[in-house]
């Protein structure tokens, strides 16, 4: 009889997680009839970065001749999102991955979550149901947002606001600036931090925190992935993973300065992730010419929805 054993990962894990990942991911697009299905194996330092945010929730499952499976999770604050998951196919149906998903979601309990999700392919009903079993229910889709960039952008903007970014910023402006987004943050969500996920961005220098402010005052913190997540990715995206914004601003006072920043880093293409439930964000960015690119679902533990105004400028994701 095979015995499994689950642990905590460890960085030396990294090399076959990657393997395991590119593996099943593949496979589970090959199922939903994907035309172009392999996906490619990511950079180390990508799975580094995903391990050093929450490395107390992200688990390796063992058989006698190694690693098998894994899950990620990520906790900012009290707002929690696991994934991803993954266990090898030639171990699958074995119930292996339900046991990586309720150790997952027993970690962020007792961590404090008060919101717990994930986001998996809308067109997967193996996932979907796999997911719903586990206490999941399926919430609004998630889409990536794309425009491109002008070759030469402008970059009005109003003689108030002033914009900075963190990896420019000396140590004593850093922790100003992660005070004051951590106010805007807890006005959006009074359970969200995203201070680790700026901080990490920064330590694996994967792109940069765009910050907006008028006076003293925070009005809006883009975090920005510059950098590719694999080696056949081309260099081309620069992708807002989490944003913020008050509610005093709108995308078109903002969106000149970001496409101005993508042009500096000689990206072409800027890309939001943008939760769908969020509708006044959804909307504004459709209405400033940004069309959709690719689709997630969204799905919350149930009695562990968020709770953020829909009508709040407040985008991540949760992959």
């Amino acid at each position: 009889m095979i015995e499994y054993s689950l642990r905590l990962m460890q960085r030396s894990d990294l090399p076959a997680v990657n393997l395991i990942l590119a593996k099943a991911f593949t496979a589970a697009r090959i199922n939903v009839g994907f035309k172009t299905p392999q996906v490619p194996l990511c950079h180390l330092s990508f799975l580094e970065m995903y391990l050093a945010v929450f490395p107390n929730g992200c688990f390796a499952m063992d058989d006698q001749n190694g690693l098998i499976g894994y899950a990620f999770s990520r906790l900012w604050g009290e707002v929690a999102w696991i994934g991803p998951v993954s266990v090898i196919p030639a171990h699958q149906g074995k119930k292996l991955g339900q046991q990586l998903m309720v150790k997952s979601i027993e970690t962020l309990q007792r961590a404090g979550a008060r919101v717990i999700g994930l986001e998996t392919m809308p067109r997967s009903v193996q996932n979907i149901g796999f997911y719903t079993k586990l206490g999941f229910l399926p919430q609004n889709l998630t889409v990536d947002l794309i425009q491109a960039v002008p070759r030469r952008p402008e970059e009005p903007f109003p003689a108030d606001y002033q914009a900075l970014c963190y990896n420019d910023a000396a140590p004593a402006e850093r922790a100003s600036l992660l005070a004051a987004t951590e106010t805007l943050a807890r006005r959006i969500d009074p359970h969200l931090s995203i201070r680790p996920e700026i901080e990490v961005t920064n330590q694996f220098n994967y792109g940069d925190t765009i910050f907006v402010r008028r006076g003293r005052e925070m009005l809006a913190c883009f975090i920005a992935h510059t950098k590719t997540y694999s080696e056949d990715e081309v260099p081309r995206f620069m992708k807002i993973v989490l944003s913020l914004m008050d509610t005093s601003l709108s995308v078109a006072e903002i969106l000149p300065h970001l496409l101005a920043f993508a042009a500096r880093e000689n990206l072409d293409t800027l890309s939001f992730r943008t939760p769908t439930r969020y509708i006044r964000a959804y909307s504004e960015l459709v209405a400033a010419g940004f069309k959709v690119f690719h689709s997630d679902l969204r799905m919350t533990l149930e009695g562990y929805d968020e709770i953020a105004d829909p009508k709040s400028f407040y985008l991540s994701k949760w992959e």
